[in-house]
């Protein structure tokens, strides 16, 4: 069997993670060469990458895909391109193209974001400025239109006039123009996602991963995805299409259901939550309560929830979100008794144990990685992951957690080598990056002209700094692992929000 793999973007979270865990697992991958994706708001060549996935693709492969590399060269250029429908069509084809070839097509997109702070990171350059104010009205417009209860093909440029009329003094600080290229943009978003559905009805596709890039309760982002929904559920399909909170980790997840399908297996989770009375909130960048998150997130991945299940997912969630960026925990007080309890729970179970560490926003929770790190656990039936959002660790964790289900029952035959370095890197970016480094960087780089968009004025020196700073938590790993690497460091956005951990013997 052989998977071809097409990444949402070029960064080492998106495509790595990937490589690394198929390498660990003895999967026959081929995948572009870095050179051939973009480089964050620079889309990829479309065009070459349709030639390399025809020439490369051959009957009985397995393809897992982002629909927005492939129609619009990147998860980033899909939020700022002018892409008009014949062009989107026209991509859209390569999928008819490559099942004919008679492979099996795993799809993701993603239902476009909508921040809710003013910056052009990632955005159209206007939201700089308006960013804030374009949030807030794309929620009031997200409640008109359930109470119009429109349905799945809805059109905002018919629905919008009527609503900006009756809220014209609430936002007539946003030019007119900037309004229109927002839901422009959105219903393009929207429409490629129907479309999309009905490749899955056709049989075009087999399996469709729609996920939310961050969004938040009521938002615009939810209401459509419930109207998407509404369609899947008409059409029946709710065996091949999933709609649920992430982005960044969904590769990882149609990896997973592709290895549930190929071994015809369905692994079932058990779940403990260290918080299990807030299961219901909502997290921050999800626009759905916890519980469904992690229920939909398995099932997409191919598993299912049993009281007693084959594997352990332990969920380090938080009591409530007031203190949940990753800088609040120093400021808060810590319960040993609580992490104790998470120990002895790990230490009692003979079973995979995935442990989603969802207590903080992007980053570890620092104590629980020191009390796992104090103790000799087997990381090849243990793993642990605690990066950005909630739906990011969850894909990570469950991927993680049922590759090491398939090579307990000898589905597959593990490198262990391989996977002991992805947990290395996971313990090395999640919780002495992300959790500790990435504030002290950000901190001592704006002396050299950074700030926390760009690292470019100071780059290289941000690359040693980050490495020598490293180095005490790489040797508690090290020590834990019993294995010792030789690391490089790199900022694939050449920013400070992420980073590329490369090991080697």
């Amino acid at each position: 069997m052989r998977i071809i793999f097409l990444p949402i973007d070029e960064r080492f979270c998106t495509r790595e993670y990937f490589l690394i865990f198929a390498k660990a697992s003895g999967l026959n991958i081929l995948t572009p060469p870095k050179e051939l994706l973009g480089s964050k708001k620079i889309p990829a060549d479309t065009n070459a990458l349709k030639d390399w996935l025809l020439g490369n693709s051959q009957e009985g492969d397995n393809l897992i895909l982002s629909l927005d590399t492939l129609i619009h060269g990147g998860l980033i250029p899909s939020r700022i391109n002018l892409l008009q429908k014949p062009t989107i069509n026209e991509r859209l084809k390569i999928l008819n193209t490559l099942k004919r070839k008679r492979t099996v097509i795993y799809l993701s997109s993603t239902i476009t974001r909508i921040p809710t702070y003013n910056s052009s990171d990632e955005e159209p350059d206007y939201w700089e400025y308006y960013g804030e104010a374009l949030s807030n009205l794309s929620k009031d417009f997200a409640k008109y239109l359930e109470s119009q209860d429109k349905p799945q093909n809805l059109s905002y440029k018919n629905a919008l006039p009527k609503f900006m009329e009756e809220h014209k003094n609430k936002y007539q600080e946003i030019p007119e123009w900037m309004i229109k290229d927002f839901f422009w943009r959105r219903e393009r978003n929207y429409n490629i996602i129907q479309e999309t559905v009905k490749l899955v009805d056709n049989r075009t596709v087999d399996f469709l991963n729609i996920t939310l890039d961050d969004n938040s309760p009521g938002s615009l982002s939810v209401y459509e995805s419930k109207q998407h929904q509404k369609l899947v559920n008409q059409l029946g399909l709710n065996e091949k299409i999933s709609i649920h909170p992430g982005a960044d980790e969904t590769s990882l997840t149609l990896l997973s259901r592709l290895l549930c399908s190929m071994f015809k297996c369905s692994p079932s989770f058990e779940l403990f939550y260290t918080h299990p009375e807030s299961i219901l909130l909502i997290p921050p960048y999800e626009g759905y309560p916890l519980k469904s998150s992690v229920e939909t997130h398995i099932e997409a991945a191919g598993g299912r929830i049993e009281q007693k299940g084959d594997i352990l997912l332990l969920l380090n969630n938080s009591s409530d979100y007031s203190s949940y960026d990753i800088t609040f925990q120093d400021t808060l007080a810590v319960s040993e008794e609580a992490y104790e309890t998470i120990l002895e729970r790990i230490k009692k179970e003979d079973k995979i144990i995935g442990i989603a560490d969802i207590k903080y926003g992007n980053g570890s929770d620092k104590r629980l990685v020191e009390k796992l790190l104090e103790n000799h656990l087997d990381w090849l039936k243990i793993n642990y992951s605690g990066w950005n959002t909630v739906s990011n660790t969850l894909g990570t964790v469950i991927l993680h957690s049922i590759i090491q289900y398939f090579a307990q029952k000898n589905y597959l035959k593990l490198d262990a080598k391989e996977l002991l370095k992805i947990q290395t890197i996971f313990f090395l970016e999640h919780w002495g990056y992300q959790a500790v480094v990435r504030q002290q960087l950000r901190e001592d780089s704006a002396q050299k002209g950074c700030n926390i968009w760009t690292l470019m004025p100071a780059e290289k020196w941000a690359e040693e700094y980050t490495r020598a700073k490293l180095l005490p938590f790489k040797e508690v790993i090290e020590k834990n692992m019993k294995k010792r690497w030789k690391m490089e460091v790199f900022f694939p956005w050449h920013r400070s929000f992420e980073v590329g951990i490369n090991l080697s013997p």
